[in-house]
């Protein structure tokens, strides 16, 4: 029923989408003005000023200086109508990236034929592309000779080759392929993903990856339209060298930490406009035409103080120039933990809860009597043996996606429609923990060509519910699965009638239909509208207007209620307490308008880019909330609350306003030597007017050693077919430390401050004293890197070096809660010294090739960075001073913590050794105990002996490995993800710490290898009843608990069938047919899993949602 009503969404869609395709529209515009020009002149005009390239044989194409051109914004149609006129020539647009030159009388061309032996072959073949349709322009080459021919319009040529030679395919945006002759041949070619002519979107504009200078990465966001995750972010890791990524558990729709080379949260920029972190995790990755992860400040700096920490750069798809098409993706999917322990039975535990007791000398807890009744289950009501897992919990977690979307157009308009839809259910066996979302996104283009006018338009956004179970005792993943992983196994989840049982906490009940919810809804409607106009009287200039508009609004609806509990023989419910109701809403709407004045001119080998504009942005926001408690009934509406029982709030009611003046320029030599700079200058209302604004800057070179005549015979060996060099430096500011309003003084009131004359007066208190001059503080960055290519392009990779500097922290000054208490108030925030350094490296390594129809591409990325604080003037007096404990000039250790020595051998050796007083004086230390270093030699152990252990929290290195196979329709591809270490703390019950009452501790099989006197390497300490009989001396916050997070995961695959390949080859209309199952989390290797982690699990006690491994079907169509 599910999936027959997400269809009828995307059938929906799809039939507003044709109505309303005749009103979209774009096309290609040049302006040439060319006189006695030749062939390659015209080609060379229209490839600068457009995406396309030309295809063609030289042979067909004369040098002949006789073509005269003078089109003002008109079509490359236009322009190739005049220049073919009186040659045997014919051109076919194939794509929006290539133009096919052909001879009008020949099917296929023979040209600078060598002589070739009698014993030759003579060979007909047929290519195509991915889609199975023909490619025209395909330079098809005798290996080793100078024998080729082209491929006609219907994709098809002949040539005579020597017999055991091969034949060489070539075609610009294609992967090159070598292939063994056969007199009839059908070659599929793919395209080219590391293109030097892709275009890559950076800053206000894009470019050229032949042209970049910049450390920016992509991310092949088709290969995420069939990974099974609920949003885009969960699919990234691994991907791209720079990103930095760490899951936080699974769940419902969740988002993972990301870094940008260790930076803090990086800005997300869809569509040249600045969005939320939400809005970017939301997007369909259907929708996506391309990412771009920008990285040094010559990328990054333009976008001023929000992208300090680098960009994450998206490019939605949109309308282009063909026929009207239409595709439809399809993924159902199941999800399970990835890393989740097993668990002790009701009898075990008991079991070892008697030897703790022993160990200490007690008395045991169970005696035999009830042993025997866990065992046989005679006394359910006191000994029962629950297993709360499979009573709260379902075995896989279902997911349903389905997206469609709709393109097309002429040169004159296009129009691009789509409508996405996903619902993921929990594990909760309830179905009381859901996530509904629906994307929708529409727009499009028109061209007035006569006045060189564009105007394009879309909208979209997003509606999206959560809900999850509420009561008195739960509402969070952490109380949850604390009931589940610790819930008193000997006590019934339903009584003897079959309904829920009254005992302390009932997992089961209090995630049940019964109880309450938190209801989360968001909404987010985005539009955006842009008039780009080419100056027909300044040829090469531009004016760009954009006006962005994003409206939300979220709202939240608590409603706890306990569910109904039952005593054992009873049928009459009773409720832990009475229920309550808090509304909450939040909405607002942001503006960002952008006027630019753009200038791209070519005068011979010098090329010019220049970009000037203004950049505004506005936000207001509204936060509200109302509560009734005491409902008589059980109704989730206001009303029905008790009147008098009502608080009402407003926590917020915030405008935010920047501004900026933004210029760049950039100059190249012969598309050899580069040299870019940026400014901007940059205004926020976090400072006072006159402290308001900050200029800051960004330059960069770039040199193309390959392009240098010295270079040419490694180029034709094919040593290096490409080699750039690149180096930035740049600054950026910052105003993310100030606080709203920290330039103003503050006064809070308390209406009923005092009493007098019998009534309430209010009151004022003064808040902190203000800090007049808050002003920027900033980030020096510094990139040197190389890009490189080899072998026919089938090595490539890059490499680059970062180095970055953030000073001026603003802070309050030192010996602020002294200075605070003796004036009443706290201290000023100022610009201070504070310096944080970072550095790192990353590379990139790839090799792509084929075996005949075998194509395989393996691409690997690494990531390595460091930080530390130079100056921190928040650091406190105590650790300052301790040489020992300080964080400032050091990198990348866990925390200050006890070092342990392992244990003690025996009672001899607690009496030699020093050990905590309250230890001691328990009486209870003995063999099996942890033993801790003495670390300043005092004879005791004190928090003067804590120092800096263990690796980082977060991983500092990252890496990636992607493999992707492909064979006659067949295709395969994985990504391996992994780190380097990073430290985990075990607390809690993972760690078998008991509480005072001598409750049950060993859960886990992983956790019975404990010391004993024949077992004195074990993991564990000895078991005991409560850890308070040595005070918690085994439990202290040590590295003896901290494990290894290091791990190689398969993090996803895809493998599948492309039905176009051969069965469904003659099904015209359907251009389009894979089937595939894909899967993410297969397997993980790692320390943490001995001890029952996951390496990216958001809770180290086993109280967080566990991390899922998924396996999916997918289903892509075409039509």
């Amino acid at each position: 029923m599910e999936i027959n009503r997400n269809l009828r969404i995307c059938l929906l869609a799809l039939l507003l989408a044709i109505i309303t395709q005749s009103v979209w529209a774009q096309g290609q515009t040049v302006s040439i003005h060319l006189q006695k020009a030749s062939l390659k002149q015209v080609f060379n005009a229209v490839e600068k000023q457009t995406t396309y390239r030309f295809s063609y044989r030289s042979a067909a194409v004369d040098s002949r200086r006789d073509i005269s051109v003078n089109v003002t914004n008109g079509t490359v149609n236009q322009v190739l109508d005049i220049a073919l006129v009186g040659r045997n020539l014919k051109y076919k647009i194939v794509s929006s990236k290539v133009i096919a030159i052909t001879e009008k009388e020949a099917a296929s061309h023979q040209l600078e034929k060598t002589p070739l032996p009698t014993n030759h072959i003579h060979v007909n073949g047929l290519i195509i592309d991915e889609g199975g349709e023909p490619l025209i322009g395909v330079t098809v080459s005798e290996r080793g000779t100078t024998n080729r021919a082209v491929t006609n319009l219907e994709g098809r040529f002949e040539i005579e080759v020597e017999k055991g030679h091969s034949l060489e395919f070539s075609y610009i945006g294609y992967l090159s392929q070598t292939l063994s002759v056969k007199p009839n041949m059908t070659v599929r070619m793919s395209p080219d993903n590391h293109n030097l002519d892709e275009i890559v979107v950076i800053g206000y504009g894009n470019s050229k990856r032949r042209d970049l200078i910049a450390s920016v990465s992509t991310v092949k966001t088709d290969e995420l339209t069939n990974v099974p995750v609920s949003n885009i972010t969960q699919g990234l890791a691994g991907r791209s060298p720079g990103l930095v990524i760490k899951a936080s558990g699974g769940g419902i729709d969740p988002i993972p930490y990301i870094t940008i080379r260790g930076g803090e949260v990086p800005l997300y920029v869809i569509d040249g406009v600045v969005r939320s972190q939400t809005d970017f995790a939301n997007l369909l990755p259907e929708d996506i035409e391309s990412m771009s992860i920008l990285k040094d400040a010559s990328a990054t700096a333009i976008y001023g103080s929000r992208a300090s920490n680098g960009i994450i750069q998206i490019q939605t798809k949109t309308g282009k120039a063909g026929r009207t098409s239409v595709d439809y993706d399809f993924n159902v999917s199941m999800a399970q933990p990835a890393n989740w322990p097993e668990q002790l039975s009701a009898y075990d535990r008991a079991y070892y809860a008697n030897v703790a007791r022993k160990n200490d000398g007690l008395d045991p807890i169970f005696s035999d009597e009830i042993m025997q009744k866990i065992k046989d289950g005679s006394d359910p009501q006191n000994y029962n043996s629950t297993n709360w897992r499979d009573i709260t919990l379902r075995k896989w977690a279902p997911q349903i996606k389905n997206a469609i979307r709709i393109t097309g157009g002429n040169e004159k308009t296009n129009f691009f429609a789509s409508l996405g839809r996903i619902d993921q259910n929990s594990l909760y066996r309830s179905g009381t923990h859901w996530m509904k979302r629906t994307n929708f996104r529409i727009g499009g283009a028109t061209n007035l060509q006569e006045i060189g006018l564009k105007i394009s338009a879309s909208i979209d956004g997003y509606v999206q519910s959560v809900n999850h179970p509420y009561t008195s005792k739960i509402s969070s993943y952490r109380e949850v699965f604390r009931g589940v992983n610790d819930g008193n196994l000997f006590s019934p989840a339903y009584n003897n009638l079959g309904l829920f049982y009254n005992q302390n906490t009932n997992i089961a009940a209090e995630i049940s239909k019964d109880a309450g919810f938190i209801r989360t809804k968001k909404n987010v409607v985005n539009g955006k509208g842009e008039l780009l106009w080419s100056l027909p009287w300044i040829k090469g200039m531009y004016v760009r207007l954009s006006s962005n508009y994003r409206f939300f609004y979220n709202s939240i609806k608590s409603w706890r209620k306990d569910p109904a509990t039952y005593a054992w023989d009873s049928e009459e419910p009773s409720y832990a307490s009475i229920s309550q109701l808090q509304h909450e809403s939040n909405a607002g709407y942001a503006f960002t308008n952008q006027a630019f004045v753009g200038y791209d001119k070519t005068f011979g080998h010098h090329n010019i880019s220049a970009l000037f504009g203004y950049e505004q942005y506005y936000e207001k926001n509204e936060d509200y909330w109302a509560k009734r408690e005491n409902f008589t009934f059980n109704i989730p509406q206001l009303e029905i609350g008790d009147a008098n029982a009502q608080t009402n709030g407003g926590k917020d009611d915030i405008e935010l306003g920047r501004a900026a003046w933004i210029g760049q320029l950039k100059y190249n030599y012969a598309n050899k030597y580069y040299v870019e700079g940026s400014f901007r200058y940059d205004g926020s209302d976090y400072f006072r007017k006159d402290k308001r604004w900050g200029l800051f800057f960004s330059g960069s070179l770039g040199w193309v050693v390959t392009e240098e005549a010295f270079m040419k015979p490694f180029v034709e060996r094919n040593i290096f077919n490409s080699l750039k060099l690149r180096g930035s430096y740049g600054e950026t500011g910052l105003d993310s430390d100030a606080g709203r309003w920290a330039y103003m003084t503050s006064y809070s009131m308390n209406p009923k401050g005092q009493i007098v004359g019998g009534k309430y007066v209010p009151t004022f208190a003064e808040g902190a004293l203000a800090s007049p001059d808050l002003t920027w503080y900033t980030t020096r960055e510094l990139d040197f890197g190389f890009d490189f290519s080899s072998l026919g392009n089938r090595l490539y990779g890059s490499f680059d070096y970062f180095y970055y500097v953030t000073r001026g922290y603003l802070v309050a000054p030192k010996g602020k809660s002294y200075l605070g208490t003796a004036l009443g108030v706290g201290m000023p925030k100022i610009k201070s010294d504070s310096e944080r350094r970072r550095a790192g490296y990353e590379i990139q390594l790839g090799w792509r090739s084929n075996i005949g129809a075998f194509k395989y591409d393996i691409l690997a990325n690494y990531t390595h960075f460091d930080a530390l604080w130079a100056l921190d003037e928040r650091e406190g007096e105590s650790s300052a001073k301790n040489p020992y404990q300080r964080w400032q000039q050091h990198k990348g250790y866990f925390d200050v913590i006890y070092r342990n020595l392992g244990y003690y051998r025996s009672a001899e050796d607690v009496y030699n050794s020093v050990a905590f007083l309250s230890g001691i004086n328990s009486g209870n230390l003995t063999a099996g105990d942890i033993k801790y270093w003495d670390a300043n030699g005092d004879g005791r152990i004190t928090e003067e002996d804590m120092r800096r252990l263990g690796k980082s929290k977060l991983p500092r290195g990252q890496w990636g490995i992607n493999i992707s196979l492909s064979y006659k329709g067949f295709y395969f591809s994985t990504l391996f993800q992994g780190s380097t270490r990073f430290d985990m703390y075990i607390p809690g019950s993972a760690a078998m710490r008991t509480d005072q009452s001598g409750a049950v501790s060993t859960k886990f099989p992983y956790q019975l290898d404990t010391w004993k006197p024949d077992n004195t390497n074990a993991h564990y300490p000895r078991l005991m009843s409560n850890t308070n009989r040595n005070s918690n001396n085994n439990y202290i916050y040590s590295d003896f608990w901290l494990v290894n997070g290091a791990y190689l995961r398969m993090k996803d695959f895809q493998l599948g069938y492309d039905l176009k390949y051969s069965l469904a080859k003659r099904v015209h209309w359907l251009t389009r047919a894979r089937v595939g199952v894909s899967g993410q989390n297969i397997f993980t290797i790692s320390q943490a899993t001995k001890y029952g982690l996951d390496p990216e699990n958001s809770s180290t006690e086993n109280y967080g949602y566990p991390v899922e491994r998924t396996l999916a079907f997918t289903l892509n169509l075409g039509f």
